[in-house]
């Protein structure tokens, strides 16, 4: 899938659609399965997650690094895709 980066409002006369957002949408969806197979892909931790350094602190920075770039409630965005994204078994 292509992901198309250009905004849909880079032309200020041209109102978002519905059909624009779930254009976004769609690619947020594919961007999302994308990230879960790499991180699938990633060594497993020696130990438990919760006290592996490298891990916690993966994602420490990814919560950071999406509060940052998006401001508020995006903790809760980046909490989701991690959980969303986690290497665990395959669910459907």
């Amino acid at each position: 899938m292509d992901i198309n980066f250009a905004s849909p409002l880079a032309d200020p006369a041209e109102a978002p659609s519905c059909s624009d957002l779930r254009q976004l949408d769609d690619e947020i969806i594919e961007l999302l399965r994308r990230r879960r197979a790499m991180v699938r892909e990633l060594p497993a931790p020696t130990g438990p997650r919760g006290v592996d350094p490298s891990f916690t602190g993966a994602v420490r920075d990814t919560i950071t690094r999406y509060s940052e770039q998006l401001g508020g409630g995006s903790e809760l965005v980046a909490r989701a895709i991690l959980v969303l994204c986690d290497p665990g078994p395959e669910q459907s």
